[in-house]
Protein backbone atom coordinates (compact mmCIF):
# COMPACT_ATOMS: atom_id res chain seq x y z
CA UNK A 1 0.00 0.00 0.00
CA UNK A 2 1.68 3.59 -0.93
CA UNK A 3 2.18 6.06 1.85
CA UNK A 4 -0.72 8.49 0.45
CA UNK A 5 -2.96 5.36 1.25
CA UNK A 6 -2.61 5.64 4.89
CA UNK A 7 -3.06 8.96 5.74
CA UNK A 8 -6.78 9.20 6.61
CA UNK A 9 -5.89 6.30 8.67
CA UNK A 10 -3.97 8.91 11.05
CA UNK A 11 -7.35 10.72 11.77
CA UNK A 12 -8.83 8.19 13.30
CA UNK A 13 -11.67 10.21 12.09
CA UNK A 14 -13.50 13.02 9.93
CA UNK A 15 -12.37 15.62 12.68
CA UNK A 16 -9.83 14.22 14.62
CA UNK A 17 -6.58 15.88 14.91
CA UNK A 18 -3.32 13.91 13.31
CA UNK A 19 -2.08 10.89 15.43
CA UNK A 20 -3.75 12.16 18.45
CA UNK A 21 -4.16 8.55 19.56
CA UNK A 22 -2.19 5.53 19.87
CA UNK A 23 -3.97 3.77 17.10
CA UNK A 24 -3.47 6.68 14.95
CA UNK A 25 0.40 7.54 15.47
CA UNK A 26 1.00 3.61 14.91
CA UNK A 27 -0.95 4.14 11.24
CA UNK A 28 1.05 7.88 11.14
CA UNK A 29 4.06 5.62 12.03
CA UNK A 30 3.64 3.24 9.16
CA UNK A 31 2.88 5.78 6.70
CA UNK A 32 5.70 8.02 7.69
CA UNK A 33 8.44 5.32 7.12
CA UNK A 34 6.75 4.09 3.84
CA UNK A 35 6.93 7.93 2.67
CA UNK A 36 10.54 7.76 3.93
CA UNK A 37 11.56 4.49 1.65
CA UNK A 38 9.56 6.02 -1.30
CA UNK A 39 11.69 9.38 -1.26
CA UNK A 40 8.83 11.61 0.12
CA UNK A 41 10.07 14.65 1.85
CA UNK A 42 8.78 16.00 5.32
CA UNK A 43 7.22 18.41 3.20
CA UNK A 44 5.52 16.17 0.95
CA UNK A 45 4.00 14.51 3.60
CA UNK A 46 2.88 17.52 5.49
CA UNK A 47 1.12 19.20 2.55
CA UNK A 48 -0.78 16.05 2.08
CA UNK A 49 -1.69 16.14 5.59
CA UNK A 50 -2.85 19.95 5.87
CA UNK A 51 -5.45 18.88 3.30
CA UNK A 52 -7.16 16.57 5.36
CA UNK A 53 -8.56 18.97 7.89
CA UNK A 54 -9.58 21.81 5.19
CA UNK A 55 -12.56 19.25 4.20
CA UNK A 56 -14.10 19.93 7.79
CA UNK A 57 -12.65 23.01 9.16
CA UNK A 58 -13.90 26.05 7.44
CA UNK A 59 -12.98 28.49 9.73
CA UNK A 60 -9.49 30.23 8.80
CA UNK A 61 -7.69 30.70 12.44
CA UNK A 62 -8.42 27.14 13.71
CA UNK A 63 -7.10 25.69 10.39
CA UNK A 64 -4.09 27.66 10.94
CA UNK A 65 -3.80 26.08 14.86
CA UNK A 66 -4.82 22.64 13.88
CA UNK A 67 -2.41 22.44 11.07
CA UNK A 68 0.20 23.86 13.29
CA UNK A 69 -0.65 21.08 15.73
CA UNK A 70 -0.72 18.41 13.11
CA UNK A 71 2.85 19.65 12.23
CA UNK A 72 4.25 19.62 15.49
CA UNK A 73 3.07 15.56 16.26
CA UNK A 74 4.62 15.54 12.41
CA UNK A 75 8.12 16.57 13.10
CA UNK A 76 8.16 14.53 16.33
CA UNK A 77 7.25 11.04 14.54
CA UNK A 78 9.11 11.90 11.40
CA UNK A 79 12.05 11.63 13.94
CA UNK A 80 11.34 8.36 15.08
CA UNK A 81 9.25 6.39 12.36
CA UNK A 82 12.38 5.15 10.67
CA UNK A 83 13.79 3.46 13.60
CA UNK A 84 10.53 1.71 14.57
CA UNK A 85 10.13 -0.03 11.18
CA UNK A 86 13.52 -0.09 9.80
CA UNK A 87 15.61 -3.23 9.89
CA UNK A 88 17.17 -3.09 13.27
CA UNK A 89 21.17 -2.35 12.94
CA UNK A 90 23.99 -3.32 15.52
CA UNK A 91 26.99 -0.95 16.26
CA UNK A 92 29.99 -2.54 14.93
CA UNK A 93 33.05 -3.20 17.08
Amino acid sequence: MAWTDLISGCFGFGTAPFASNRPDEDIAKEAIAAAQAEGASRADFAQLIALYPRRYIKSDQVLRERIREDAERLDRLWKVAPSTDGPETSPSS
